[in-house]
């Protein structure tokens, strides 16, 4: 049988748990990188098995795919690399550049501001597009570069106005599987989640060897990586399924999800 075609999201923010999984990986796992936005499109047309994927593209096509609830990417308050760069304070943005990678950030950014701002696709360098709309959306690694820098005299973090909102984690990537490989692949994909959970929990018992590996990979300092680290949340618990099923109803209230599926337990 061939090797199970994984997705690697090509970011710090996954890194810990990829970390562990290469480490674990035999000859049975192929890993492809990508942004968030290429490997849902990967999983969804056939080129790639399992991924951790956007919330709200697993939620738009989960009839098409299999939750692993064993792990997700979320953030109980600020996170840092999900952030609105304005030149206007946020209640006043009317227009926004939003990034092409992340399809959670940009629901999430129509929950937060309502339906009244006009969003396109940001094409140019961040800061021209600052002279062209009132706002840019910016995630991962580009995020955190922005915030090193005089990106735009206002800066909001998208996963704190969640928490301010709604008091519960946000869940920005869920681990799933395409519903075909599932099926006709059931022990690989067990066994798959098993490594996944395993993979969390090294994370967490030794995360001064991955900050360490992380500042080798990334162009970012160990302090940062630290702290940085220290913000997110790769468990997939009550308080994170509570937070995604929020997230999800007020997707679809604002018009960015025509149903939310049963999440699996």
């Amino acid at each position: 049988m061939s090797a199970l075609r994984v997705g690697r999201i090509a970011a710090l923010n996954m890194y810990p748990i990829y970390h562990h999984l290469e480490r674990a990986g035999t000859a049975d796992m192929e890993f492809t990188d990508g942004l968030p936005a290429a490997l849902n499109a990967a999983v969804l047309d056939g080129r790639l098995d399992v991924s951790a994927m956007s919330s709200i593209e697993y939620a738009r096509h989960a009839h098409r795919l299999r939750l692993i609830p064993v792990a997700s990417i979320a953030a109980d308050g600020a996170i840092d690399s999900i952030q609105l760069f304005s030149r206007v304070p946020v209640d006043e943005v009317q227009s926004v550049a939003v990034t092409p990678h992340s399809a959670t950030s940009v629901a999430l950014l129509r929950v937060l501001l309502g339906p009244e701002p006009r969003f396109e696709t940001l094409t140019d360098p961040p800061e021209a597009a600052l002279g062209k709309v009132d706002a840019v959306l910016l995630i991962a690694d580009e995020a955190l570069t922005g915030l090193r820098g005089t990106l735009g005299p206002h800066r909001t973090d998208l996963a704190a106005a969640w928490h301010d909102l709604t008091g519960l984690p946000m869940v920005f990537a869920v681990w799933a599987a395409r519903e075909d490989v599932a099926r006709t692949r059931p022990d690989e994909i067990e066994a798959f989640g098993r490594l996944l959970a395993e993979a969390r929990a090294r994370y967490e018992a030794e995360a001064a060897e991955v900050v360490a590996a992380a500042a080798a990979r990334f162009p970012f300092p160990e302090h940062e990586i630290r702290d940085y680290f220290r913000r997110l949340r790769y468990d997939f618990g009550p308080a994170e399924r509570a937070g995604l099923e929020r997230f999800l109803e007020r997707a679809q209230a604002a018009g960015e999800l025509a149903l939310v599926p049963a999440l699996a337990a």
